[in-house]
């Protein structure tokens, strides 16, 4: 009982000492309402719990630099004063390798040209589609296949670019940058010090924004969001009769939605746990959403797979892709040229609908209540960043205007 109230006693003290100290105005993460502060008022989350949750920041709009933030979770406040405490004496709500190894969101090709660009692949969320856009334009990803063994160079030391289709005029390089040992391995190879790579496909975007990047190599990260419900249902009839797939799952066909949803699953809370870098082992929290919402912030080119035409607008401004190409339009046209394909994926697979305040919906919502608050905070991003991303542009144009004078 002691240990308790010793506990409690620590937790409290902490909150006021933050509080006083760093902020004026408390930030609901649940509401997005933005509350005076007192020093002793804390607000207690709706979705889990009662567990109590404190964000300590300057209100200012999205698009403002970083402003302090200082996190406490009454229920992990022994594991929250390590980050805690960086978070106050660098002043960043990012950690240290989101700082310094990736681009600013402000910062267009013009400003970091060199910097090498990474695709966020979240599962059931228009991924395919990206890799067959930039395939058909012509471009080196980095994919699976680039360590397919009937090819012979997945054994090899050194960075070797080929052709893995015969008569499919696109590049992979020799390395898995999708998962950890293949990151780990793209590290050692030194791929993106190679500058070989127009864009690195990964499902491990915490993991390889730290070992592949570095301050002088930087990255530029884009990603599409689904609703976290909607791309779980679409996973889950798809695995029923993917075959092709190593993750295939008959057995799903006999469950229903809400059974599927209590099982453990390595999907639950998905994007803010791979944006933690946590593993399937590890509980994420609200630190973690905060710090994930803060990352869509200040680093990710953020699409909607909603909104695909206009996602891929802004992901090829932010990549630099010459538009006026004679192929790479023929490939955009292919496909989102048709006005009815503005939300059309090339791996989609038809299946029931969950209807929104259903019981299955309800299920997994709830499963997955980080996610669908980030996915939220994604939908608002998405309008945000359009100004951001047309700014690239101007920089552009200016950076060309300038040149002309020059010569």
């Amino acid at each position: 009982m002691t240990t308790n109230r010793r506990s409690r006693g620590r937790q409290s003290a902490l909150k006021t000492a933050a509080a006083s100290v760093l902020g004026v105005a408390v930030y609901s993460i649940f509401s997005d309402q933005t509350y005076l502060h007192n020093g002793r008022r804390f607000l207690t989350s709706e979705l889990e719990h009662d567990m109590e949750i404190m964000t300590v920041v300057p209100a200012a709009p999205l698009s403002m630099p970083a402003p302090t933030a200082v996190v406490i979770i009454a229920d992990d406040a022994d594991n929250a004063v390590e980050d805690m405490s960086y978070l106050i004496s660098s002043h960043s709500t990012l950690l240290p390798w989101a700082q310094y190894n990736l681009v600013d969101i402000h910062e267009g090709p013009v400003q970091s040209p060199d910097a090498t660009n990474m695709f966020w692949h979240i599962p059931k969320a228009g991924g395919t589609t990206a890799k067959q856009l930039y395939q058909c334009m012509g471009k080196t990803l980095t994919i699976r296949i680039g360590i397919d063994p009937r090819h012979g160079h997945d054994q090899t030391d050194e960075i070797v670019v080929f052709p893995p289709i015969a008569g499919k005029d696109w590049n992979t390089v020799n390395v898995d940058t999708t998962i950890r040992p293949g990151i780990v391995r793209a590290k050692k190879m030194g791929l993106v010090q190679s500058h070989t790579a127009d864009l690195i496909f990964t499902m491990e975007p915490a993991f390889a924004g730290e070992q592949l990047f570095d301050p002088k190599n930087k990255g530029r990260i884009m990603a599409l969001f689904r609703n976290p419900v909607d791309r779980l249902v679409s996973k889950f009839y798809y695995l029923q009769t993917a075959t092709w797939e190593r993750t295939y799952k008959p057995e799903w066909k006999e469950m229903s939605i809400v059974d599927w949803a209590e099982l453990p699953s390595e999907d639950e809370n998905f994007m803010v746990r791979k944006l933690s870098g946590k593993r399937f082992s590890e509980p994420v929290n609200e630190m973690d959403l905060i710090l994930a919402k803060e990352f869509l912030r200040q680093r990710v080119v953020v699409g909607l797979m909603g909104e695909m035409t206009e996602s891929f607008r802004r992901f090829n401004i932010a990549m630099n892709v010459d538009v006026h190409d004679e192929r790479n339009n023929r490939c955009i046209q292919e496909y989102f040229g048709n006005k009815d394909t503005g939300s059309v994926v090339k791996n989609s697979n038809k299946h029931p609908k969950v209807v929104e305040g259903s019981e299955e919906w309800h299920a997994l919502a709830k499963k997955n209540h980080l996610d669908m608050i980030l996915y939220a905070y994604a939908e608002r991003l998405f309008e945000e960043q359009k100004e951001i991303v047309d700014s690239y542009t101007a920089q552009h144009l200016e950076d060309e205007r300038e040149e002309s004078v020059e010569v």
